[in-house]
């Protein structure tokens, strides 16, 4: 079998974990980059490839098979619009897009052309929360009571200062931004909640225009509950990051470990795992064997919770989840 030749748009930092994710497939291989244009011959030296000198020269070449969208977030919509137009399968970096009409938008032109995108939701990819994934809707937990998904680290003041500082183009602070993966796999594992509630601040990186710190409280259908953290204003959260999931038959925690009643469990929850888990995802995606773990509706819900919690914030109220975004938009 020919191997899938990969093309990646973004020479930020993603892009050499992305590369490295498809390097570490026997069926892909790196076509190029395209972005600034230093970085681009930079990575392609180390990865691979060619350093195209225009985003439109990579989507319009036949020796590209799919693409990687991990340019910055505003342009995200952009660059999956054109290589959906293309029909070129796309990994779409999160957020999609922050916007709900862009998303909207997206989704009616995959309907049109038939053309894959993929949400780049690579936690959910993690060999931990897969198996985390399986035992919870296998029933493990008997009644769901409560789940937390808490990350607390820091980022560096030249991302704070940039594109990630202003709301205009981040569309959030840190749970717009790294809460992303907070938010997709609270949905992924315990469903969508039906009410929410949160609480933003800036506390450290007071030149942001959005928050440095973030907390969302969820109810279910079912009663149970849960909470998300988000914070950008601390690297000390160690013993309290991870994802903890309890139940009336016992607990379910990603951390360093997958544990499941106390018992570590195999699965790798590291960050390099995720994305090679996703590359592989997205490989057997792309030649139709798999779907994605969490689809356009799942980016769709996820950046809706999102925008509900900034909103309760500012109202200071518990507000409703809504219905399905995509579907509520006539996508």
């Amino acid at each position: 079998m020919s191997k899938l030749r990969i093309g990646i748009i973004g020479t930020g930092f993603i892009a050499t974990w992305q590369a490295n994710g498809f390097r570490a497939q026997p069926d892909a291989v790196i076509a190029g980059f395209a972005g600034e244009k230093s970085r681009a011959s930079a990575l392609a030296a180390e990865h691979g490839g060619r350093a195209y000198d225009s985003i439109e020269r990579m989507l319009d070449d036949p020796a590209v098979d799919a693409v990687v969208v991990g340019s910055i977030n505003p342009l995200h919509h952009a660059h999956v619009v054109a290589a959906v137009e293309r029909h070129k399968p796309c990994l779409a970096e999160k957020p999609v897009a922050v916007d709900p009409a862009q998303l909207a938008d997206i989704a009616a032109r995959v309907r049109k052309h038939g053309t894959l995108v993929f949400p780049g939701h690579n936690f959910l990819y993690r060999p931990a929360v897969v198996a985390a994934k399986r035992l919870i809707d296998a029933g493990a937990l008997g009644t769901r009571v409560h789940a937390s998904f808490v990350s607390t680290h820091t980022i560096s003041q030249a991302h704070a200062a940039g594109w990630r500082g202003r709301l205009a183009e981040s569309g959030g602070g840190a749970l717009m931004d790294s809460g992303h993966h907070q938010v997709y796999q609270a949905l992924h594992l315990w469903g969508r909640p039906v009410a929410v509630q949160a609480f933003t601040a800036r506390r450290v990186l007071t030149g942001m225009e959005g928050e440095d710190l973030a907390q969302v409280a969820l109810q279910y259908a079912d009663g149970s509950t849960a909470t998300i953290v988000q914070s950008w204003a601390t690297g000390h959260g160690g013993r309290i990051d991870g994802i903890s999931m309890l139940g009336t038959e016992g607990d379910v925690v990603i951390a360093d470990k997958l544990y499941v009643r106390d018992q570590a469990q195999e699965g790798s929850t590291g960050y390099d795992a995720s994305f090679a888990g996703q590359a592989r995802a997205f490989i057997d995606a792309v030649c139709g064997r798999s779907s994605p773990a969490m689809g356009l509706d799942g980016a769709a819900d996820t950046l809706a919770l999102i925008r509900t919690a900034y909103q309760s914030a500012r109202e200071g109220k518990v507000l409703p989840f809504p219905a399905r975004a995509l579907a509520a938009a006539g996508a």
